[in-house]
């Protein structure tokens, strides 16, 4: 961020940059960013992005408006960070591709602030990128489940669940990443294959939301399978929580990591049911009894400024 003064609370501000023509592949992540300061940071690759100003408030979904992440359709994630993530690097052999002739020619950081900052204050968080333009044996993409709807007022462990049969190219997953605010309590995932549930990540998003490394290595998913995920959220509030882009709001965002090696210029993948219609129990059987758990994972507390 090129030393911004977000003007007020949930600000979403962009900064672009404009890729080398050459072909590259990021390696490594390693962001510089406080969750005293910010929600979230995203990195979005765009073809043009969404203003040519130095930096812009890019706050609405509509990928065609002023306000816009990019200028020309769909983002493309690059990378996610929240609640004092650290540093993630890919498996040797693998990178992110960029440039060249994918549709990636920008790269568009997005910071969601927490609050307005003073008259002298200013903001420089960013994400560092260690990049090659020598080509990689595998190619880094991602799959993200979630939900829209809302979770109703006063619940405890209300259930926002997604599931999609797979139908591209075999996917390695190689990291998983939860994302909610104040009222999630824990998220997982599954690869469902003839009826056999494997779980690929579980974890509380009110830990450092970086992405971790699956819980079963080597696992693969193919054309056929089901992709299965679950939010579980607890609400003291008195009021509906709606899926949205404010703190106040929620999201139920489940991020898949993987490899791959297929040539194809990659897009971002995504699977999104309603909560309020949609119940696992509707399809599947064999539901793992431990898919709202929190046992294993290291202790954390969850506040809620809006109960």
């Amino acid at each position: 961020m090129p030393n911004v003064r977000p003007q007020k609370a949930d600000a979403l501000v962009c900064h672009g940059v404009k890729l080398d023509e050459r072909e590259a592949y990021i390696l490594k992540y390693e962001p510089h960013a406080s969750k005293q300061v910010a929600h979230h940071m995203m990195v979005y690759g765009c073809g043009h992005p969404g203003s040519t100003e130095d930096s812009w408030e890019c706050g609405e979904m509509d990928d065609r408006s002023d306000d816009s992440v990019c200028q020309d359709g769909q983002r493309e994630i690059v990378y996610a960070w929240a609640m004092d993530a650290d540093s993630r690097a890919l498996p040797e052999g693998v990178g992110f591709r960029v440039g060249g002739s994918t549709k990636i020619k920008y790269l568009v950081i997005q910071l969601h602030y927490k609050g307005a900052f003073e008259d002298s204050k200013f903001d420089d968080s960013g994400v560092t990128l260690t990049m090659t333009y020598t080509r990689q044996p595998l190619q880094a993409g991602f799959y993200v489940l979630g939900n829209y709807g809302y979770i109703p007022p006063m619940i405890q462990n209300f259930h926002m669940e997604s599931v999609c049969q797979y139908t591209n190219y075999t996917i390695h997953p190689i990291g998983f990443r939860t994302h909610s605010h104040n009222l999630g309590v824990v998220t997982s995932a599954y690869r469902i294959r003839d009826g056999r549930w494997t779980e690929i990540g579980r974890m509380s998003p009110q830990l450092p939301q970086a992405f971790y490394d699956v819980y079963a290595p080597g696992i693969d998913i193919r054309k056929g399978d089901l992709l299965a995920a679950r939010c579980t959220m607890s609400s003291d509030r008195t009021f509906p929580t709606k899926i949205g882009a404010t703190n106040k709001d929620e999201m139920c965002n489940f991020y898949i990591l993987y490899s791959t090696d297929n040539t194809n210029t990659l897009d971002v993948q995504y699977c999104f049911r309603d909560a309020q219609t949609f119940h696992w129990a509707d399809y599947l059987t064999s539901i793992p009894q431990n898919a709202s758990s929190t046992d294993g994972l290291p202790a954390f507390t969850r506040e809620d400024p809006y109960a």
